[in-house]
């Protein structure tokens, strides 16, 4: 989401539609346009992430606990750090954007954190075409 940023601004500084394309394409790949058909982002997509390495939403660890509110971004696939139990049998056993795992004890692969989620807030509002909510455009034509 970092690079779809960048994409963006240089929408915004040149106008040039291929470089909001290329946003709009990140955010398609986090959503299930990838090799996995798997949404990286809690509760969208027919297959959305429900099972992050997280303190909070912990469902995946027994039940009791929060299930990840929608919007989560896990860090998504990752064949080069694969360094916990879940991850660590994959190395060298897929492709390139194909090591991924929906687990809880799966940090490597589906933790969520600050640095993927702030830009895929950033990206989300890039890409919407009518950033004001429609209730509230009628609120303030009605004022």
């Amino acid at each position: 989401m970092n690079r779809a940023m960048i994409l963006g601004l240089a929408h915004d500084f040149t106008g040039e539609p291929a470089f909001r394309q290329g946003v709009v394409d990140s955010l398609d790949y986090l959503l299930g346009r990838n090799p996995l058909d798997q949404s990286y982002v809690s509760g969208w997509g027919e297959r959305p992430m429900r099972h992050p390495h997280h303190r909070f939403w912990a469902a995946g660890s027994g039940p009791g606990w929060p299930e990840p509110p929608a919007g989560a971004l896990s860090g998504g696939p990752n064949n080069t750090a694969m360094s916990d139990e879940i991850a660590r049998p994959m190395r060298g056993h897929c492709a390139p954007l194909a090591c991924w795992a929906d687990h809880i004890d799966a940090y490597a692969l589906n933790e969520v954190a600050i640095n993927w989620n702030a830009p895929l807030v950033w990206v989300a509002a890039f890409v919407d075409p009518d950033p004001v909510p429609a209730e509230a455009q009628t609120a303030s034509a009605a004022q």
